[in-house]
């Protein structure tokens, strides 16, 4: 019988090894950058104060946040932190401000008023109640906001006295998407732009959903007089 040639012979064996390798550094790699998990988001794009942000329901600029004291109409003081935000609804119909999402929140309502868009605040503020939405036209509070009439909206947290406020502020801002609500019943909202796809089976109507964070802006707080 005819034997091999001698480079085939000390070739073969040595293709196992190497391959071992490099499947063993491959794992280490893997492993070294966290194994088969997902990579992380990519961080949200960044707005500057004043710039106009479209949140599809709504255009949004955030104005200042400001430390003020207020006195009411008894004479008392009340300090407060205050973020001031240019809110123009560019839907159809008169939307509510909503109210602001708890801290730590991590879904939302579907179908949700402007505020449920302000998703995160940090640093957490530390209010003595919770946080107020108010709509302020000609010096009067209301809850509406019109569509194609750009308002003032103030967020107020009540502070403490000696408490410290932090020396800025950034906001996680949400969208708002126009879907059908469900397959079953296919009238269309303005809903909360979701980090994802939007359920659209049966019962799901009432379904909270993870937002997406569109944008994040950062504020300066400043101390103004009232």
């Amino acid at each position: 019988m005819t034997s091999s040639p001698r480079g085939a012979r000390r070739r073969r064996p040595v293709l196992v090894p190497v391959a071992l390798a490099v499947i063993a550094a491959g794992i280490g790699v893997t492993a070294a950058f966290g194994g088969l998990e997902e990579a992380p988001d990519e961080p949200p794009p960044k707005a500057q104060p004043g710039e106009v942000i479209d949140q599809g329901e709504f255009q949004t600029q955030f104005i200042k946040a400001v430390d003020t004291v207020e006195r009411n109409e008894y004479g008392r003081t009340k300090r407060y932190l205050k973020l001031v935000l240019k809110v123009t609804n560019m839907g159809d119909t008169t939307a509510s401000i909503g109210i602001l999402p708890a801290p730590g929140t991590e879904k939302a309502m579907r179908v949700s008023g402007f505020a449920a868009s302000l998703l995160r605040v940090s640093p957490e503020i530390k209010s003595e109640n919770d946080p107020t939405v108010s709509v302020l036209s000609y010096g009067i509070e209301s809850s509406q906001l019109h569509p194609g009439i750009t308002t003032t909206v103030v967020v107020s947290y009540a502070l403490a006295p000696t408490a410290v406020a932090p020396e800025k502020i950034t906001v996680d801002v949400g969208g708002f998407v126009y879907e059908m609500i469900s397959n079953r019943d296919q009238t269309h909202y303005w809903q909360i732009a979701p980090k994802g796809e939007l359920p659209t089976d049966a019962g799901s109507e009432a379904e909270p959903i993870v937002p997406a964070v569109l944008t994040q802006v950062t504020l300066p707080v400043r101390k103004e007089e009232a």
